[in-house]
């Protein structure tokens, strides 16, 4: 749907969902840092809490990375997305709604993104 965007053709709203305990696009600065905990990888142009970063240890679910791929830092700095951060008990309620309603059970990972639709 991006290259529809930028041709103009369509106009549709691409909403990255990242959870609130690891809110790299909605608090993080968009610079350079390394891409691993250690300090070791290249650095890489990205949203960021810091390599340093350690998120809450009751979170649940993956999604625990201290930042976001440099791609969508990129294309979410050029305004063609934007980004909300979502409580892990409002994906959990989220995920037992969808359960209930289309009988699948998600993965953690996707109920951000279901919070949100809903």
């Amino acid at each position: 749907f991006l290259r529809e965007k930028l041709q103009g053709k369509m106009a549709p709203e691409i909403i990255a969902v990242e959870p609130a305990n690891c809110p790299s696009m909605t608090k993080g600065e968009y610079r350079y840092d390394f891409g691993d905990a250690m300090g070791m990888t290249p650095l890489m142009k990205m949203h960021t809490l810091g390599h340093g970063f350690v998120p809450s240890a009751i979170h649940a679910g993956g999604l625990r990375y201290h930042g976001m791929s440099p791609l969508i830092s990129h294309i979410y700095e050029l305004g063609l997305m934007k980004a909300e951060a979502v409580p892990q008990t409002e994906c959990f309620r989220a995920a037992l709604q969808f359960a209930r309603t289309e009988g699948i059970v998600p993965a953690p990972e996707p109920t951000h993104a279901i919070a949100v639709a809903i």
